[in-house]
Order: C-alpha cells, then structure tokens, then sequence
C-alpha cells in the first residue's frame, strides 16, 4: 500500500501546472538581500559560514521575486563544499522554491539563466 501512495505522488507530481512569466532585474535594499542570504544560509549545517557571490534578483510578472547566485555552505568537519547555484521564489511572505544542494544546480542555474533572459516558465503553487 505504502509503494502505491508514492507511485501515486510522484505521477500526481508530474501534473503540476507551470505558467510563463516576464522577469526584470529588480532594484533591492541591502536589507532585502540579507534577508535572503539568512533564509539560504538557515538550510546548512553552519549557517555562519555560509558565503554567498553573484547575487541577482528579478521581479516576475506575476508579482513574485526571484533570488539568484551562489552559496558556498561549509560541510560538517570544516570545510567548504564549493559554490553552487541556488535559486529561490517568493511570493510575498511565502517561499515558493528554494534549490540550493547541488543535486539541484543545474535545475538552479536553468532558472536563473532564464530569469536573467527575461523569461521564465514557474510552478502554479
């Protein structure tokens, strides 16, 4: 019963609807980009640590922010993994993605590559 209930999750999960919107690079307040880089960094094993290069924020036509960049979190004996790109919308107060890992980079580069283009096609959530 319980392989069906994830069969079934994982097929309903490949229905979800995205939609496409226009993206424009956003004028931000250092405030607002600590506030992100905060959210990013809670997510590691040392938030302190964590080391963050090439920040970009657009806004989506639909009203979201998207946060783009690189994140360098530190592992658990010290040491740095290496930077890798993470991605994260927001939709007022609510996070609607965040991919930071690096199972996800190349999804989070995608993402950001096309909100600098200015298209980008998002999740109905």
């Amino acid at each position: 019963m319980r392989g069906l209930l994830i069969l079934a999750a994982i097929v309903l999960s490949g229905c979800m609807s995205t939609t496409s919107v226009s993206t424009k690079q956003a004028t931000v307040e250092p405030r607002e980009i600590f506030w992100a880089k905060n959210v990013l960094a809670e997510q590691t094993l040392d938030p302190g640590a964590a080391r963050f290069r090439d920040i970009f924020v657009a806004d989506l036509s639909n009203g979201d922010r998207v946060y783009c960049g690189e994140m360098n979190a530190a592992n658990g004996v010290g040491g740095y993994l290496g930077f890798t790109p993470f991605y994260m919308r927001r939709s007022g107060e609510a996070i609607k993605a965040l991919n930071w890992e690096a199972r996800s980079a190349d999804f989070s580069a995608e993402k950001c590559a096309d909100a600098r283009d200015g298209a980008l096609r998002i999740n109905k959530v």
